[in-house]
């Protein structure tokens, strides 16, 4: 299962993504989002936060 990130719309990398957030924090959603996805795959997966903007993880 590949895993996208999107921030405020845009793609970005996950790498991109930890150093302005953290790997716990990102560890956290990734987590979180995942076990959405598997309940129901066609919920889109959305976390505000604050002053980073939306994120949105999608898996393939």
């Amino acid at each position: 299962m590949r895993t996208k990130f999107y921030l405020n719309g845009k793609k970005i990398t996950k790498k991109a993504l930890q150093e302005r957030i953290g790997e716990e924090r990102l560890k956290r959603l990734v987590q979180e989002a995942k076990e959405t996805f598997l309940e129901d795959p066609l919920t889109q997966n959305d976390f505000y936060l604050g002053r980073e903007g939306m994120l949105t993880i999608e898996f393939c």
